[in-house]
């Protein structure tokens, strides 16, 4: 029965304990149902206000988001065969659904009445403001469209979805079907222990002896940073670029989809008048016009380009003289920079490993939060979909509960790949309630091994944790009443990075990183002088990731500019043809990037992958004003929340910005900081 389905029980928090897959179709239908039954009641009425319009049909909608929100997150992190059947079966019914409702020219109507009246009825200027939002997307969905054209663009919206979900699930069958088995523990020389050994517990979970090696981020990296053995870092090369590609296994292929999204992207725009997916996609970004974002990306090209020559340069020149590497290749750079970097700064990335413990990172973290925020977090029971996954309720400085986040850190079989935070309720304020919001914080880190109490994180994770606590951040600590525009709600796609980017900052700070490491004893904090070498050691390499990044982000931007690729031929031509112009390493013919690039086939960064580098210039500005002043960490925190977190999508980021700097956002900073400038140039 519905009343006894966890996904209809709307308390505070998801009901996981007492989730059943058999639950979701009842429960998902049954909500279409109520949600398509309170649109016609709303489209009905003679008279539109905010009480009987805007907020009945808020409810409804927002409770079939929550629902099917919960689905698709177990989707992601333990998915299973009958979890992804019943998933993918009802994802057309719930795509159909919003489709329609985006198009409803009734539903639409009775939104611009209340909005036309908004002085008469009092509103608020966070309900303008959401109004404006509604109006707006209502009309980026086609609900000017004919019949034809409004049918036409529902099933192209349809297809979309399932095209994704598709995607989805080839990039993380075809990085769980791969496993290179070695029988020789002599061709293990230079991997790291913690890595040995959790290859070797694999290996016994599938019945074979030696060591067994997967795709996934926690083994694939340090194995292509330490491995001495070429032709196995080779053989982990190819599988991972070939993942879910033609060059791979067939079923997991993820051709004919790229190609398919494309091009349904291209029609969905061209309906609307736009001339491309990417005019479409900047119509609700910060930057306005792809034009912008491509200068960005050819600035930054420019201030990486003889820097990331140089690296390469120096890159050949070790492997030859050092390691007798004739010919560089795609799988010695990684390799390669980690010796040299290990040479001048005598370390390995590996090796900071055991200086952060994760309790005492997480720990260190809610920490910064309470010093930033005044904030505090306290661990509560419940069941969620992982026994590792723990529960945390976020409370101001008056005690009062702000809302929860649920922390899912470790990889495993059946969770995608990647590191992000995604909303399972919003906050919402209404006469009747307060809804308190609720995030998923969501990482593929190891676990530990059964030698060990406690598991460890690179530098690099410990980035990737404070990264995602910023997204959390900014989801629960919003001050906005209204569902559409609180937390991430509404706020430019290319600046919602800005407080998860803004974090990751004081990963960098030595009165934060003495909280958050130990000496190799458990005790006390790394030492200093490592530290500072890992400043040094900060921006190595700068210049050729600089490059990757902007190469993804051109990349993204020109596939859904101007007419879409036919094939799966001329995707990769236009690929083949970036890299002459921005790559300086080249890559064997087999490299199939595009049938992973999951942030814009399956996941919400089409046309907008520079968003990252956007983000970051305005996270390295608004950092720097820690650093230019005599600030406290908590005027700062003060005035970042008060004038960015806080504020959601009630207004553009870039007025948000201005508040918080005083000025429009500058690049200098994000060269200085990944050592681009002419000033960092000089002094390396």
């Amino acid at each position: 029965m519905i009343q006894n389905n966890a996904l209809c029980d709307f308390k505070e928090i998801p009901n996981f304990s007492n989730f059943k897959i058999e639950d979701i179709r009842p429960a998902i239908q049954f909500l279409i149902e109520e949600a398509e039954k309170t649109t016609e009641q709303v489209a009905s009425q003679k008279e539109s206000n905010w009480n009987e319009t805007v907020e009945p049909l808020t409810a409804a909608v927002d409770r079939l988001n929550r629902a099917w929100g919960q689905v698709g997150h177990l989707n992601s992190v333990v998915s299973s065969d009958d979890l992804r059947q019943i998933y993918n079966e009802l994802l057309p019914e719930v795509s159909e659904f919003y489709s329609r409702l985006s198009q409803n020219k009734k539903i639409y109507q009775s939104f611009e009445n209340v909005y036309n009246a908004k002085i008469e009825g009092n509103l608020n200027i966070e309900r303008i403001k959401l109004l404006e939002n509604e109006l707006r997307d209502y009309r980026l969905s086609g609900v000017d469209l004919d019949e034809a054209k409004q049918e036409r663009y529902q099933e192209l919206s349809k297809k979309l979805a399932s095209l994704a979900a598709s995607f989805s699930d080839n990039v993380l069958d075809a990085t769980d079907h791969f496993v290179m088995h070695v029988a020789d523990v002599d061709r293990l020389v230079g991997l790291p222990q913690a890595i040995i050994s959790e290859a070797r517990e694999k290996a016994a979970s599938l019945g074979k002896d030696g060591w067994c090696f997967t795709l996934k981020a926690p083994c694939w990296i340090p194995f292509m940073e330490s491995c001495v053995d070429r032709n196995l870092r080779e053989e982990m090369y190819r599988a991972y670029v070939t993942r879910a590609s033609d060059c791979g296994a067939s079923q997991y292929d993820n051709s004919n989809n790229i190609v398919e999204i494309l091009s349904a992207r291209h029609e969905k725009a061209k309906l609307l008048g736009f001339d491309s997916f990417a005019h479409l996609s900047f119509a609700t970004k910060m930057a306005v016009d792809p034009k912008r974002a491509l200068e960005l990306m050819t600035e930054l090209s420019q201030k990486a380009r003889s820097r990331a020559e140089s690296e390469y340069e120096m890159l050949k020149d070790y492997a030859a003289s050092h390691l007798g590497v004739s010919k560089l290749m795609p799988w010695d750079i990684s390799f390669v920079a980690q010796k040299i970097k290990e040479e001048r700064y005598t370390f390995k990335d590996e090796d900071l490993r055991q200086y952060f413990p994760l309790k005492r990172c997480i720990n260190g973290l809610f920490e910064l939060l309470n010093s930033l925020y005044g904030i505090s977090v306290v661990e509560k029971e419940a069941k969620a979909w992982d026994a590792s996954v723990k529960l945390y309720q976020v409370r101001d400085h008056a005690d009062d509960l702000i809302g929860y986040f649920y922390m899912d850190l470790f990889a495993r079989d059946g969770k995608r790949s990647g590191a992000w935070m995604d909303d399972a309720v919003g906050r919402w304020k209404t006469d009747r309630h307060t809804q308190l919001p609720v995030a998923y914080l969501v990482c593929n880190f190891p676990s530990a091994t059964t030698d060990s109490s406690d598991a460890y994180l690179s530098h690099n994770e410990v980035e990737t944790l404070f990264h995602e606590c910023g997204h959390v951040m900014h989801h629960l600590m919003t001050q906005i009443d209204e569902l559409g525009i609180s937390g991430i709600n509404g706020v430019e796609w290319d600046a919602v990075e800005l407080p998860s980017q803004f974090m990751e900052n004081f990963c960098w700070d030595w009165n934060i990183v003495k909280k958050i490491s130990s000496d190799i004893s458990g005790d006390g904090h790394m030492p200093e002088d490592l530290f500072k070498k890992m400043v040094e050691a900060k921006n190595f390499m700068s210049g050729i990731q600089t490059l990757r990044q902007v190469e993804f982000s051109v990349f993204d931007l020109l596939v859904h500019l101007g007419a879409p690729a036919d094939s799966l031929e001329a995707v990769m031509k236009i690929l083949e043809g970036l890299r002459k112009e921005i790559s300086i390493i080249p890559v064997p013919e087999y490299n199939r990037f595009p049938h992973s690039f999951s942030h814009i086939f399956a996941g919400g960064y089409a046309a907008g992958y520079y968003s990252y580098k956007w983000a970051e210039v305005l996270s390295a500005d608004a950092f720097g004003m820690s650093q230019e002043s005599s600030m406290t960490l908590r005027d700062i925190g003060t005035k970042f929340l008060k004038e960015v977190i806080s504020k959601g999508g009630l207004r553009p980021s870039l007025e948000n910005f201005i508040g918080f700097r005083g000025r429009e956002p500058k690049i200098d900073a994000l060269l200085q900081h990944t050592g681009l400038s002419e000033q960092a140039r000089s002094a390396t």
